[in-house]
């Protein structure tokens, strides 16, 4: 008989499927790695919070600017119908980034520099032979983790109408 408690409730397959650790983690050591490439940190914790629900959400992915220029600011304001659900999104999006973040320390994929998590090695870029959610997928956490060189985390959090 084990001692272990039982889940509350179990994923349903396609939960586990899409919110692979594996695939999860990936997520965040490419947004990590962005913005290392382009600045002088890791990504904040916290931050790391933010990047599945708008990397994963197909709407929102799509919906990500192709041009480095435009801000979160500016894209926020621009999304409002997106952000609705985003508290929600990040929400049911907290056990998954967990387990990616475990799953990337374990595996030596992610790494911490004092509270900021850093990729230890440069992710696979995206090539076309990669299925498409997977390639967008990838590209928006880049896209992602570049943002967060240029907002402090708890304005991303404000933005994104998380917590407020």
């Amino acid at each position: 008989m084990s001692h272990l408690p039982e889940s509350p409730m179990p994923r349903p397959p396609e939960a586990m499927a899409l919110f692979n650790t594996a695939l999860t983690s990936e997520l965040l050591v490419n947004a990590c790695w962005a913005k290392a490439k382009e600045g002088d940190t890791g990504l904040a914790w916290p931050a790391a919070y933010l990047i599945l629900p708008l990397t994963l959400h197909p709407a929102t992915r799509s919906s990500l600017p192709r041009d480095r220029r435009i801000t979160l600011a500016r894209w926020a304001g621009r999304n409002h119908d997106l952000l609705a659900g985003m508290e929600y999104r990040v929400a049911n999006m907290a056990l998954p980034t967990k387990r990616a973040i475990r799953h990337g320390l374990r595996t030596k994929r992610l790494g911490l520099e004092g509270t900021n998590l850093i990729a230890l090695e440069k992710p696979k870029s995206p090539t076309p032979k990669w299925p498409d959610e997977l390639r967008g997928s990838v590209k928006a956490a880049r896209f992602c983790g570049r943002w967060f060189n240029v907002i402090d985390t708890h304005m991303a959090f404000e933005l994104l109408g998380i917590g407020g």
